[in-house]
């Protein structure tokens, strides 16, 4: 008896699996459906990720101070000088958290 009551949890454990693998899979979280077209000042911008690379179309996600979350073209100038701005700032306040602590 005891046989069938391990054989039966481990079929459930097995089932419950497969489901948590299933609902991770469902493809990438957020892609880019459409570009901003206008540029965007890099003083209102916090924070840029890129999107996954399993989307149909690559993207850099800007996230403004508002919270509001704009995606851009990727291989547009503006939209990697705004990048690397954002990089060498955030380089810059690590630098400077450091020497003053």
């Amino acid at each position: 008896m005891s046989s069938r009551s391990l054989l039966l949890l481990l079929l459930v454990l097995a089932c419950l699996q497969s489901f948590t693998t299933a609902q991770n899979a469902d493809g990438p979280k957020i892609c880019c459906i459409r570009y901003q077209t206008h540029r965007i000042p890099v003083r209102v911008i916090t924070v840029y990720k890129e999107t996954d690379r399993w989307c149909t179309k690559p993207g850099v996600i800007f996230t403004l101070k508002s919270g509001r979350e704009v995606c851009a073209n990727p291989d547009i100038e503006w939209v990697q000088n705004n990048m690397k701005k954002i990089d060498q700032r955030l380089y810059e306040s690590m630098i400077q958290n450091q020497t003053s602590s």
